[in-house]
This record gives C-alpha cells, sequence and structure tokens, in this order.
C-alpha cells in the first residue's frame, strides 16, 4: 500500500487540530486552576464571613427563644396558686 500525499495531508491536518484542541484544554485548565487558587482565598473568606453571620443570627435567635421560654415559664409557675404548687415540683 501506497501512502497518498492527500492522506499525508490528511493526517497532519487532523493532528494539529488535535494538537491545537489539546493546548486549548491544556491552556483552561492551568487558567482555571490559576483563577481558583489567587481568587480562591476571598471567596472563601467571604463565604466564612457569611457563615459566621448567620451563626450570630442563629445564636441571636436561640436566646430570644430561651427568653420566651422562661417568661413563660415564670408566667404559669405565677398562675398556680400557692397551695397547689408542691403537686408540680
Amino acid at each position: 500500500m501506497r501512502s497518498t500525499s492527500r492522506g499525508k495531508i490528511g493526517r497532519l491536518i487532523r493532528g494539529v487540530a488535535v494538537g491545537a484542541l489539546a493546548l486549548t484544554l491544556m491552556a483552561a485548565g492551568v487558567a482555571g486552576f490559576l483563577l481558583f487558587t489567587l481568587t480562591g482565598n476571598a471567596w472563601l473568606d467571604q463565604i466564612a464571613q457569611v457563615g459566621n453571620d448567620v451563626a450570630f443570627q442563629v445564636e441571636g435567635v436561640e436566646t430570644r427563644f430561651d427568653q420566651i421560654g422562661d417568661s413563660l415559664e415564670l408566667r404559669v409557675e405565677q398562675a398556680i396558686p400557692e397551695a397547689v404548687r408542691p403537686f408540680f415540683d
């Protein structure tokens, strides 16, 4: 079998296309790696700050619920007559 010039040119064009695709994918990977490593810390800091803010808000809500529960418990204790209180202890 003889190799024609048309087959060689086709293989050459296919090789150049595959090489260009490979280089493009490698460049995209390197660019993505650099983007996430250089700016990733800033994003992580922002996410951590939002997490801390949410945690503080939840803590405030829990404290408020505890205050409401304590107030309600105090009201119920005061509503129970003095003669009946020993049965609830």
